[in-house]
């Protein structure tokens, strides 16, 4: 079992102990969608980058669902959705900064030799190893057209 697995259970644990609904409610979700992908692959784990991508595509759609819940005024909902986002994100590497991310593309816009917004993908493909799961890469794309125009 990986060391975030054991951490997801003992978690889940303290979350029923304590009586935290939200939390225990987001756990199960979260070593839910562990145990379907395990059940996908047809394999004993799920690598740590697996997972992260797993959380990260949760954390997406609890934003898509916050965006809802304001727009038709539902204050309670989406703020559920902000503490489940809360929870998730404590599974996930530390995030890199703006700043951080402006360097680590300026390096690779010079390493891959882009010139124009043409070559955004050739910048992407060097920076995605660098960022999966530490970054947001609509705000990495974002960052990276700013820097080539």
């Amino acid at each position: 079992m990986i060391a975030f697995e054991q951490r997801l259970s003992d978690e889940l644990k303290d979350a029923l102990r304590s009586k935290d609904q939200v939390k225990l409610d987001c756990l199960r979700a979260m070593k839910s969608a562990l145990k379907y992908k395990h059940a996908e692959k047809n394999q004993a784990d799920v690598s740590e980058e697996e997972a992260i991508q797993i959380f990260q595509t949760m954390i997406k759609q609890r934003k898509d669902s916050i965006e809802q819940f304001e727009k038709f005024g539902r204050a309670e909902d989406a703020a559920k959705e902000k503490r489940e986002i809360d929870v998730i994100t404590t599974y996930l590497p530390q995030q890199l900064s703006e700043s951080e991310i402006k360097t680590m593309i300026g390096s690779a816009i010079s390493s891959s030799g882009a010139k124009t917004a043409a070559d955004l993908g050739k910048v992407m493909k060097e920076l995605k190893p660098k960022i999966v799961g530490r970054a947001d890469a609509k705000v990495v794309t974002d960052l990276i057209r700013a820097a080539l125009s």
